[in-house]
């Protein structure tokens, strides 16, 4: 069950790093008004686009399992997915509607959601993937 798990997270490791890194770069055209970046980053079916990092992110955070009897709703990686993805969905819906401001507004706090996943996971924090 180790190795299964160290290959899953090697599997899925560029994929969540793809789609963390589309995600910051959102905050530039954010911060411009423009939300067409951020309708694109929803609906790509390409890696680094949110379908990709969803399925991945997810996949990565359920590779942290010790046990193969331990539920994923359990594990503090998968948790903190959720948290994040949750967070996501709000900022979609206020995607919908056009409302700037609400999509900043939850693209501050999903960033902040984000940190604590990737630290869940083992990968850099945010700073360090801004670069």
């Amino acid at each position: 069950f180790r190795r299964s798990s160290t290959t899953a997270k090697q599997r899925y490791n560029q994929r969540v790093t793809d789609g963390v890194k589309a995600f910051l770069a959102l905050s530039t055209s954010l911060e411009s008004g423009s939300l067409e970046e951020t309708k694109a980053f929803f609906s790509t079916e390409e890696q680094g686009g949110w379908k990709d990092s969803s399925a991945a992110g997810y996949l990565l955070s359920n590779a942290f399992r010790r046990s193969s009897t331990t539920p994923p709703d359990s594990l503090p990686s998968v948790k903190k997915w959720k948290a994040f993805s949750a967070e996501l969905d709000v900022l979609q819906k206020s995607l919908k509607k056009k409302d700037l401001k609400g999509v900043k507004g939850s693209y501050e706090k999903a960033e902040v959601l984000l940190d604590a996943y990737l630290d869940a996971v083992e990968l850099p924090p945010v700073i360090e993937m801004r670069m």
